[in-house]
């Protein structure tokens, strides 16, 4: 596998920021685990309960018709999130640090982090839909934090890679 690009934003960086790399991918696997560990178990009549997961209350979704949740979902929660990490780890270590493409690429990627925050939305507003159910018990688990916690660790890297390309960007114009 080759290196980084050499003038990329991997190369460049200095001190504790040549660890961004680093931490896209540690937000990638606790994406891949909030996805998969149960967010919540919901609680019926006292004796039926169930834990679920992100993916399996998209299938569940699906399996009942609801395809527009089903697409809400999955793409707020899915696609987008890991589209971002994708995308930011391809530009962390290959586009041109001093290059007009790389401010406009993290520019797209900071709104879709945006938009991946709608999921967290979601699923807060379906905790409290279910809870106020006079038959229904909802208990938190720690896939809504882990899912929670991808998402604001890669807000936080893609914030911090675009402050050092602008910083480039600046150096460069000088």
């Amino acid at each position: 596998m080759a290196g980084p690009h050499p003038n990329s934003l991997a190369a460049r960086a200095r001190g504790p920021d040549r660890l961004l790399g680093w931490v896209f991918l540690v937000a990638g696997i606790l994406l891949v685990l909030g996805w998969t560990l149960p967010i919540m178990t919901v609680e019926k009549l006292w004796f039926l309960s169930e834990r679920v997961s992100v993916l399996q209350g998209a299938a569940e979704l699906w399996r009942h018709g609801d395809l527009f949740l089903f697409a809400v979902i999955v793409v707020f929660s899915v696609v987008f999130p890991l589209l971002k990490l994708v995308l930011a780890l391809y530009l962390w270590y290959q586009a041109d640090a001093g290059g007009a493409l790389l401010g406009r690429a993290l520019g797209w990627i900071e709104q879709l982090g945006r938009w991946s925050m709608l999921d967290v939305f979601v699923v807060a507003l379906l905790v409290v839909a279910i809870q106020a159910s006079l038959i229904s018990e909802v208990a938190m688990h720690s896939g809504i934090y882990v899912f929670t916690a991808a998402v604001l660790v890669s807000i936080l890297a893609v914030q911090r890679m675009t402050k050092l390309a602008r910083r480039v960007r600046a150096a460069h114009e000088d």
